[in-house]
């Protein structure tokens, strides 16, 4: 009688963890890597274009990057990249960020691309990372975000 008790506990555990992983992966793709205007599963994160001066966009995405708290470990305005890396809050995962800005007639396009070091899902850090630094990024080029 004991056994059954436990095994029927051991199978209801079972169910809520298949249930939690399927309903997590409805909500959020099982992947780790987003880029801006390459990554399917979020069709919605585009690169950002911006009218200003190429070395005040560079300087606003790296002050960005600093604001949230990234640590900046390459920054190089002719090649028009900065790379950083992003400690998650909990687990203390490192991810790496790449910001890459492109001159575009007479603005300037920014990418960014965001990668888990660790795992195969990231339950959408990634995405909400790059969603978040454009928001902040927009904010210091004084353009209005929707």
């Amino acid at each position: 009688m004991k056994l059954k008790k436990t095994l029927a506990w051991i199978g209801a555990v079972l169910a809520v963890l298949i249930g939690l992983r399927v309903s997590v992966a409805l909500i959020w793709p099982t992947i780790n890597d987003v880029q801006t205007g390459a990554t399917k599963e979020y069709p919605e994160i585009q690169p950002q274009r911006f009218k200003q001066p190429y070395d005040r966009v560079f300087g606003a995405a790296l002050a960005t990057a600093q604001a949230e708290g990234w640590e900046v470990t390459a920054k190089d305005p002719g090649k028009g990249e900065i790379r950083a890396v992003s400690t998650t809050a909990v687990f203390r995962f490192k991810d790496d960020v790449t910001i890459m800005l492109l001159r575009e007639g007479d603005g300037v396009r920014v990418d960014v691309r965001s990668r888990s070091r660790v795992g195969l899902g990231d339950f959408g850090t990634n995405a909400r990372r790059i969603l978040r630094f454009q928001a902040e990024l927009a904010r210091q080029m004084g353009v209005a975000t929707g």
